[in-house]
Formats: C-alpha cells, structure tokens, sequence
C-alpha cells in the first residue's frame, strides 16, 4: 500500500481486533485521545497522532506483535478493493451498537466519503466506545480483509 496512514491505521484496527485482553485504563485514554484528534484535525496525522498511536501500541506486547504483523502484510499489498473498506451503514451501525459512544453525545464531524474518511471515521467511533476492543470486533471488513492477507 502506498499510504503511511492508511497501513497504520488499518494493520492497528486489525491488531485491535484480535485482542482477547481489554485495553488498560490509560490505553482507552489515549485512544480516545487519538479519535479526537482525526475528528478535529486529520491533517496532523504525521506530527501528533501517528507518534501517540504508535506510542500506544508498542506499550501493548500483544497489540503490538499483531500490529507488526498485520502492518507487514499490508505493506506488500499494493491496493486494497474499495468493497473491503466499511462503509457509511456499518459506521452508523457501529457507533449504535456501542451505548457508550450514544450517551457522550460524540459523533464525527465529516461525512463518510472518501477512503481515508471511512477509516478514521471508524477509528474515532471506536475509540469513543466504552469498550474499543470488542467494537472493533464488531466490524465486517477486516475479516474481509484477513482473507486478501492470507
């Protein structure tokens, strides 16, 4: 793939997912912290919150063997299908699925329609969620995309 932000952001989601343990306290935090800040400004992908979502991971051993993973994977893959990308319904679907995301009040500020929108979206709403490990579980696409990796 030929973005920094989308491997990263992806190859996190998918390491996301395979988690059995629940994120710390301060993991969530952070997460929280990262979500806001691709709702808010998106454009500080490389200054601020790529560091602090790499900060995050690498303090998880078991997020960060499967980020590494995953990561390395999605490196070699040139492109990946649009129809594997979430989309607007299971956004929505997702952030109605969580209570804790509903009773915050927070919902992204941008429409879901370019690539990179779709992922944050989905990052902000699960880092937004009471429990951000099990609703990435609950996503479709990254099964889909598991499949492509092999």
């Amino acid at each position: 793939m030929n973005n920094q932000m989308d491997t990263t952001i992806l190859a996190f989601l998918l390491a996301l997912q395979e988690l059995d343990t629940p994120l710390s306290q301060e993991e969530k935090n952070t997460l929280k912290e990262i979500g806001d800040q691709l709702d808010a400004r998106p454009e500080a992908w490389e200054s601020f919150t790529e560091p602090l979502l790499v900060t995050m991971i690498t303090s998880n051993p078991l997020l960060n063997q499967y980020y590494h993973l995953y990561k390395s994977k999605l490196e070699r893959l040139e492109n990946i299908p649009s129809e594997l990308l979430p989309t607007a319904r299971e956004i929505v679907e997702l952030e109605s699925s969580d209570t804790g995301a509903i009773t915050r009040g927070f919902k992204p500020q941008t429409e879901v329609t370019g690539y990179n929108q779709q992922i944050n979206n989905t990052v902000i709403v699960i880092s937004r969620s009471q429990k951000p490990e099990e609703t990435a579980k609950k996503l479709s696409f990254p099964e889909k995309l598991k499949q492509i990796l092999g």
